[in-house]
């Protein structure tokens, strides 16, 4: 609930102004972009922690490079990160730790990421040369090693097929057709999306691709299609699974806030989602 509770700041970028108060319809509502720069002052934290202390960076986000490899993404806590520099990589205070070296260190300009030789506390970094690098994972001093607790990354909730199109109207769409083609490309997907779980079945040219929802398989698909790549998929099926003996299936939880003349609309549209109505105010 806390991050609804945040500063709103009108603005035209083209037109050069800004102002937290709204004004009339096509009217200038203030005179320069000073008001969005003040709000970022007073809001946006300085930065925080020691540039002295033992090296601590937690990798949020992954990346991949066909020259590089693995790029771990993540924000200094503490500590200063060099080129070069020995670290130790910890997957939590009780997981597996392992001896790594920094090869670049990149930040981020703008858009552009700019290489530097060194970064500090409150910095947000990118780092190669660790290989088997994960998310949740964090690069600390080996001789004093900090790890901060594991991030918890949601399990897949819906798998698809992703299987070679042979339709009538096969090979008209893309130029990566073989299921040779797609399974490298669905490979090269796991580099840096962490939540996918892709294997394959007992026919060929036929994967099974896990995701968290609707919106990361469709995001994938779309990526793919864009690039290239013609497959058929099938219908989304649901991931069960066994906790303690029990089946459980995933779930989530809608809140509609709607007008009295579309609720019959929605009512409709959440029960053909097998929706269960827990509340209604």
């Amino acid at each position: 609930d806390e991050q609804l509770d945040f500063p709103v700041v009108y603005a035209s970028g083209i037109n050069g102004w800004s102002s937290t108060e709204e004004g009339a319809p096509g009217e200038q509502w203030g005179t320069d972009m000073s008001a969005l720069f003040n709000t970022i002052l007073n809001h946006v934290p300085s930065v925080q922690g020691d540039a002295a202390a033992p090296l601590q960076m937690q990798v949020s986000a992954l990346d991949y490079s066909t020259f590089v490899g693995r790029i771990g993404v993540g924000r200094i806590t503490q500590g200063t990160i060099k080129m070069g520099q020995e670290v130790q990589v910890m997957a939590g205070p009780d997981g597996k730790a392992y001896k790594g070296r920094i090869n670049q260190i990149h930040k981020f300009q703008g858009i552009d990421r700019v290489q530097v030789n060194e970064a500090g506390p409150s910095d947000i970094v990118l780092v190669n040369g660790i290989e088997n690098l994960g998310i949740g994972e964090t690069i600390t001093d080996p001789l004093n090693p900090q790890p901060l607790p594991m991030l918890k990354i949601d399990e897949p909730t819906l798998t698809m097929n992703f299987c070679v199109n042979n339709s009538p109207l096969a090979g008209r769409e893309g130029k990566f057709v073989t299921s040779r083609q797609i399974w490298d490309r669905l490979q090269k997907e796991l580099r840096s999306n962490v939540a996918l779980r892709v294997k394959e079945t007992d026919e060929d040219g036929i994967f099974e691709v896990s995701g968290r929802g609707e919106l990361h398989l469709t995001i994938l698909l779309e990526e793919m299609r864009r690039e290239g790549y013609e497959l058929a998929v099938s219908k989304p099926r649901v991931v069960f699974r066994e906790i303690n003996g029990e089946k459980h299936e995933p779930i989530e939880l809608v809140t509609a806030d709607v007008e009295e003349t579309s609720q019959g609309g929605v009512m409709q549209a959440l029960g053909e989602r097998k929706g269960e109505l827990v509340n209604m105010e």
